[in-house]
């Protein structure tokens, strides 16, 4: 039987919309923009709970899975959140870290992926403590059920390091559907506030690219199979017409 241990006082220490279970399985979920947490707690998981922004909701996700060294996998489900893109963020942070100056999330294709509340201690622990299972835009319960249940299974025991507790600044996570107001920030480590508008315009930018090479590529498709079509009708045509001119030239001559 794996060992874990009991959970620290007040956990979850960050305030939040997600549903709690047993503390001491090694599973929490991050369900993204997809409201199902009571339904995910009850298939299993420690935690769940949405991630609407790619910078303090990053933060509280670290904060309360390093603060609870019985968690040792975090799935990441439920739909992405277009423009902060969290779920891809959380893999970035899990897989690339974060720069050490700037304290922005490398490889991030969020708008503004700074964690300036977390140290490379934090989020180098949280690497190192869980395993970040990907289901992006996987809504299926029942799925969601298996994995959580494989994990179980798989659990190695506690972290053997204690909780690591890390003091965020109170602020109020802004919703997914809100626009992101950099106008009033003040610098981040190097980081001034017109940088961090230059780089949520730039993210939005290549966001608006995609999506217009796509629908660009349609339509190209569209139209290569209209040309297509029109010209087989022509070439068709056209045999048709020589044939029929052959029949009446040969016809002629037996006359």
């Amino acid at each position: 039987m794996v060992e874990q241990v009991e959970v620290i006082d007040g956990w979850p220490l960050e305030t939040g919309d997600y549903a709690v279970g047993d503390g001491q399985t090694p599973v929490a979920v991050v369900t993204l923009g997809s409201k199902m947490n009571d339904d995910v707690v009850a298939r299993g998981a420690a935690i769940a709970g949405p991630l609407h922004t790619e910078n303090l909701g990053i933060e509280k996700v670290v904060a309360n899975t390093i603060s609870n060294p019985n968690l040792r996998f975090v799935i990441v489900c439920g739909s992405e959140v277009q423009g902060h893109i969290t779920g891809k963020t959380m893999e970035a942070l899990y897989e690339n870290g974060i720069d050490p100056e700037k304290k922005s999330i490398i490889g991030s294709p969020g708008a503004i992926p700074f964690v300036e509340n977390l140290s490379i201690e934090a989020v180098e622990r949280f690497q190192k403590q869980v395993t970040l299972i990907s289901m992006i835009n996987n809504e299926n319960l029942d799925e969601i059920e298996a994995k959580i249940q494989e994990c179980i299974n798989n659990n190695p025991g506690a972290y053997e390091e204690d909780a690591l507790i890390v003091e965020l600044n109170d602020v109020k996570e802004e919703d997914e559907d809100e626009i992101v107001d950099t106008s009033n920030l003040e610098a981040v480590g190097d980081v001034s506030s017109s940088e961090l508008m230059l780089l949520e315009v730039d993210t939005r930018l290549r966001f608006l690219k995609a999506q217009i090479n796509e629908i660009g590529s349609m339509e190209k498709f569209s139209s290569g199979y209209y040309a297509g079509k029109i010209e087989g009708i022509v070439i068709g045509f056209g045999l048709t017409l020589i044939f029929i001119l052959i029949l009446i030239f040969k016809g002629m001559l037996v006359l």
